[in-house]
């Protein structure tokens, strides 16, 4: 048997094809991108804690607690990726010997389950996280019922897709050890394209939620474009589904298995970051707001300087011919450098007011309405007044 393990898959399988490079080896290149993304995931949990260590409520919430935990097999799955490439996985087959054949089989037996539990904490964390923040909801009941449904049926078919289950690894030296109880090619394929439905279906939920909302419309569009970050995910499962579709009727198993196990890997982390995308949101607010506020220093501080007193004069002496008193409220906008009656610059020391006239111009009214929207709970509005009499006695 030792003598067996150490012989070439060739013994088995004839020599390679004439078009195949033998030298070709893509290992390197899936460890780089699964090592990558598993740490921007990583780096991505580790952020949304100490967001919400920093909030007002620095307990963490159970959806928080999940994606925690969803680092656990993520780093099995990368582990596994990287066992797997050590025996040949990203190689073509006819180079790996009939014994490492049976290892990466082995290793790809539990790659499976532990890929779907993976996914099954990254879903039910997103849906602890819309009903933490949308409530109660049917269409999030409905797809916790369809993804433990999925992800209990595919362990249960992987569990009995052979007999006996040694069979899965063995079959590599000897077929007629045992049998397959259906055709797993048809079990990668349908387990994959279920995923993408639930991935979909849960992507959808805070849609209507968030339209419902008596928010202005491009606020509900950039709350919605959060949530859709979730598309990458989607997108990732698709990708998947498309290389497994190689998998039938090939011979060189291990070169085409290696996309699969890098996107099986890169799926779920896409999967952890962008569950913690719409978490990091008060992150990035801060981080836009201080480039935005940046942007409008620079913008003030090119424009025209022009001292209030030096355009209230102007304005007392075109109206010097009225003997009425005027009232009115004015703003400043010094963004595009034009003499308009208003505050200056240093009057606004932190940038964050925008004010507001009785009689405010269209692309005042622009102005303000775009920074408050953009800096949101932070905006402060102030309003002055400057009241004046002219005798001419």
């Amino acid at each position: 048997m030792e003598n067996l393990m150490n012989t070439s898959i060739t013994a088995v399988l004839g020599p390679p094809p004439a078009n195949v490079d033998l030298r070709q080896n893509r290992t390197w290149r899936d460890n780089a991108a699964v090592i990558t993304i598993s740490v921007i995931a990583v780096i991505a949990v580790a952020i949304r804690f100490i967001v919400r260590l920093q909030s007002q409520k620095p307990r963490p919430f159970l959806d928080e607690w999940l994606i925690a935990a969803t680092l656990v097999p993520m780093l099995a799955l990368l582990a596994a990726s990287l066992a797997g490439g050590h025996y040949g996985m990203g190689k073509h087959v006819w180079l790996v010997t009939i014994g490492a054949m049976v290892k990466m089989k082995k290793i790809l037996f539990t790659y499976l389950f532990v890929y779907l539990f993976e996914l099954f904490l990254i879903k039910i964390s997103i849906l602890a996280f819309y009903r933490r923040i949308f409530g109660r909801n049917w269409s999030i009941w409905i797809c916790l019922f369809l993804t433990t449904g999925w992800t209990v049926g595919s362990m249960i078919a992987l569990l009995v897709s052979s007999d006996p289950v040694a069979y899965f690894w063995t079959s590599t030296y000897n077929s007629k050890g045992g049998h397959y109880r259906y055709n797993f090619y048809n079990y990668y394929i349908g387990n994959a394209a279920a995923n993408v439905v639930i991935d979909v279906l849960i992507l959808l939920i805070p849609v209507p939620v968030v339209w419902r909302l008596k928010l202005r419309v491009t606020q509900k569009i950039m709350i919605t474009s959060v949530f859709f970050m979730g598309v990458f995910v989607c997108i990732a499962s698709i990708v998947r589904l498309h290389y497994l579709t190689y998998l039938k009727g090939t011979l060189d198993i291990t070169w085409v298995m290696s996309n699969v196990y890098v996107w099986s890997t890169v799926e779920p982390c896409l999967g952890i970051i962008c569950a913690c995308l719409p978490a990091l949101q008060p992150l990035i607010q801060s981080f836009m707001k201080a480039e935005h506020l940046l942007y409008l220093r620079k913008r003030i501080r090119h424009s025209k300087k022009m001292s209030q007193v030096n355009r209230l004069r102007e304005h007392i002496s075109n109206t010097s011919s009225s003997d009425n008193s005027h009232s009115r409220s004015d703003t400043m906008d010094s963004f595009d450098g034009k003499p308009e009656l208003g505050l200056r610059a240093h009057d606004d020391e932190v940038h964050l007011t925008s004010c507001v006239a009785q009689a405010e111009s269209d692309r005042c009214r622009k102005e303000r309405e775009n920074l408050e929207e953009f800096l949101g709970p932070m905006f402060i509005r102030v309003e002055h007044e400057v009241e004046w009499t002219v005798d001419r006695s």
